[in-house]
């Protein structure tokens, strides 16, 4: 049994001193990430007339965060968290800016897709120094309750940001939504500059190497890479699912019934003190049954049923998110705590963009539902070898 700790719950945390300044700079790191791929997608059509050119954007965006993430989560655990953030923020608030500019000016293709790379680059251990952070501003006993908390914004940032970004492009253009990305870099900038001091790093002759802490970190990676490729798949399987049930405008609602559900099993989870198993164990369970779930969907054919099964799959992934982060506070070590959650970071991007390519592959031989059951299929089957295997628990 692992006990998730003692706290005056949720209460206790939010009114913890610092945790609002950790809450806005968390807020304003992650609500770009999520606008984006729409806000470039839309910026890249106003720039050439085709969504070809939006595509290669996000792509860009998305690569330079992925390969970046451990870079830069290393400086934040070199450097601190409070010396780092804010100075990336503001470089990304200052790109996307730039990026909008470029299209007014009609600038460069090429300029405008390394300015994309850069905005994704920058900024990239940002999220990962942040979720680091959150044990010196809370402490080790509210942590849990933190973590649902900290879900519960991530899931907020994704159910905003395409309003945002729809709206604003609506409203006034395209541009001025890719300019309005860059205006939350800025205020997560000035809260970062509020976060608390930590602790002194080890020197670079005693801190733990990026290959050294892969091999410690690999199988939660992959793990977490293997629930992305679930959720890229999930997103990119509803516009045909819920076409082929003759109901299309449903399937925003899945998609917002999966974030809604995902904050609500967050902070279920965290509610309870105690449960059995191990964090690790906790983890590979739900996603065992989030896998079944997904795999349900061959023998749904309402579109009722759909949105349901995406909620019911959102609950799962809160746990399996909030337990696979408190595992990794057991076995990071203490001089690369940034870096770990980076490299986090980096295979959720990649798992979710293998998610979506795969399933396209999968869905022009087969129907929706065949394919989600595929791909719940891998999940399950991976998450089962999970559990199976012996894991070693040790530290770098």
């Amino acid at each position: 049994m692992v006990s998730l700790g003692k706290s005056d719950g949720y209460r206790g945390v939010v009114t913890t001193p610092g945790w609002l300044s950790w809450a806005v700079a968390t807020f304003g790191a992650r609500l770009p990430v999520a606008m984006a791929p729409l806000a470039l997608v839309l910026v890249g059509h106003a720039a050439t007339g085709g969504y070809v050119f939006g595509g290669l954007l996000v792509a860009a965006h998305t690569l330079g965060e992925a390969l970046a993430a451990p870079i830069t989560g290393a400086l934040v655990d070199r450097w601190s968290p409070r010396r780092t953030i804010a100075p990336c923020l503001a470089i990304e608030a200052a790109l996307f800016g730039t990026l909008a500019l470029l299209v007014i000016a009609d600038g460069a293709d090429v300029l405008l897709l390394a300015v994309a790379a850069l905005a994704g680059a920058i900024p990239a251990g940002a999220p990962g120094g942040l979720r680091s952070t959150l044990t010196h501003v809370v402490g080790a006993a509210a942590l849990p309750r933190a973590l649902s908390l900290d879900t519960v914004i991530n899931q907020t940032c994704w159910a905003l940001a395409p309003i945002i970004v729809s709206v604003c492009a609506g409203l006034a253009s395209p541009t001025a939504a890719i300019a309005l990305v860059g205006v939350f870099p800025a205020i997560g900038m000035v809260a970062a500059l509020y976060l608390p001091r930590t602790p002194g790093h080890a020197t670079r002759e005693t801190r733990t190497g990026l290959w050294a802490l892969t091999l410690v970190l690999h199988r939660t990676l992959l793990l977490t890479a293997v629930l992305r490729l679930m959720l890229g798949a999930m997103t990119v399987a509803a516009p045909p699912l819920f076409d082929a049930a003759s109901a299309p405008a449903l399937a925003g609602f899945a998609l917002g019934a999966y974030a809604v559900g995902t904050a609500v099993g967050g902070l279920l989870y965290g509610m309870r003190r105690t449960w059995p198993g191990t964090h690790e164990q906790q983890a590979d369970v739900c996603l065992l049954l989030l896998g079944i779930v997904i795999m349900s969907a061959f023998f749904v054919h309402h579109s009722v049923l759909f949105v349901l099964l995406y909620g019911v799959a959102g609950l799962l992934e809160g746990p399996v998110v909030l337990a696979r982060s408190l595992h990794l506070e057991d076995i990071l070590p203490g001089d690369r705590r940034a870096m770990g959650f980076s490299l986090q970071y980096a295979a959720i991007g990649w798992g979710f963009a293998a998610g979506g390519f795969v399933l396209a592959q999968i869905i022009g031989k087969a129907t929706p539902q065949t394919a989600l059951t595929v791909i719940g299929g891998l999940v399950a089957a991976a998450s089962l070898l999970a559990l199976l295997l012996p894991s070693r628990r040790r530290r770098a």
